[in-house]
């Protein structure tokens, strides 16, 4: 008899790209006894990231005031706190998503096309 794991190994990986530059990747895990374990990504993981990792990014290459923000519709990206943080750094009319105010914007994000 030979154990089979229940699930395969998984991999939640985060990589924003602009049209000057690629940056990340940014993994979500977490350090289990045998080393880093894929975690499910909820609103405060994604909101950590963004503060620690992707908004320094943006704001080390000083262009922070310059770029629209865009994601899918995936629950995490509108929790309270991810919407209060990319609010702070962009301003309601650089981000497009689900909950955006910007008009026809449905259905833009080329990650769902494309990748």
């Amino acid at each position: 008899m030979q154990p089979l794991p229940l699930h395969s190994q998984t991999v939640t990986v985060w990589c924003g790209f602009m049209a000057a530059f690629i940056f990340g990747p940014f993994f979500f895990e977490e350090i289990g006894s045998s080393g880093p374990v894929t975690c499910t990504v909820k609103g405060k993981r994604y909101e950590s990231i963004l503060r620690n990792q992707i908004v320094p990014v943006l704001q080390q290459r000083g262009c922070v005031d310059s770029t629209i923000f865009m994601q899918d519709g995936a629950p995490p990206h509108i929790a309270t706190p991810v919407k209060q943080l990319l609010n702070l750094h962009f301003g309601n009319d650089r981000i497009i998503n689900r909950h955006s105010l910007q008009p026809d914007h449905h259905d833009r994000n080329p990650c769902d096309f494309w990748l």
